[in-house]
């Protein structure tokens, strides 16, 4: 026969151990919801990178920074010219009349120059310091020689404005192109025979004493990503 202290004392005892496997239990849920939570965070964090990087699903041919893709037969005879869309028709740009092209033409006829070439060290200096700190990895260091064609630029916007010693010229250039063979060095979004165009953002300054043009990118952006 138990006193009623030994009562009171078992009674407290069964309270504690009821308590203790209350606190187990939320415990135990606690953890399996930050689990639950963690997992959840990962597969969308997986989820988010595939969304954003949809390459990885593409096929790219195996990069040599060795190839000289101007020796190579079938490239060249592929429609190599720079073709200049006015809104009205098409011409291209040729060593005769190239001084007839506005100055951001010009210039992105350079840039493409430097692609097909694979002269990394000229395409970066295009660029704006503030894009430069910016670009992360969307800049590309190194590519191999990128064999373009079916080109076509088109100037989309226009604006001008003076100062006291420079004319500014802020100006948005879409540019399309195909890259045969391609291997991702540069482009690694797009597959072989598709073109899906891209805006150089640029500004230009004028000196209004000498007439000397410096023009810089400020961006690129997915065309399909300013109009959708």
């Amino acid at each position: 026969m138990l006193s009623d202290e030994q009562r009171i004392k078992q009674k407290e005892k069964k309270k504690k151990i009821l308590a203790v496997a209350v606190l187990a239990v939320i415990g135990l849920f606690v953890i399996m919801g930050l689990i639950f939570f963690i997992a959840s965070g990962i597969r969308n964090s997986h989820r988010n990178k595939k969304d954003e990087n949809p390459q990885q699903s593409f096929n790219f041919y195996e990069p040599d920074y060795k190839l000289d893709i101007l020796a190579d037969e079938k490239y060249l005879g592929l429609d190599r010219n720079v073709w200049v869309f006015d809104g009205y028709s098409k011409t291209v740009i040729t060593d005769d009349n190239y001084r007839s092209y506005q100055p951001e033409i010009i210039f992105m006829r350079d840039v493409l120059n430097y692609l097909i070439t694979g002269n990394y060290t000229e395409y970066n200096k295009i660029f704006t310091e503030e894009y430069l700190n910016n670009a992360g990895d969307s800049l590309r260091d190194v590519f191999t020689m990128q064999q373009l064609y079916n080109i076509e630029l088109e100037i989309i916007a226009y604006d001008q404005s003076r100062t006291s010693s420079e004319i500014i010229t802020d100006s948005a250039v879409k540019v399309n192109y195909m890259i045969r063979h391609n291997d991702g060095t540069f482009r690694n979004d797009l597959p072989e025979e598709t073109i899906i165009p891209v805006v150089y953002l640029l500004k230009a300054a004028t000196d209004i004493n000498t007439g000397n043009t410096e023009i810089k990118v400020k961006d690129i952006i997915k065309y399909s990503v300013m109009y959708d």
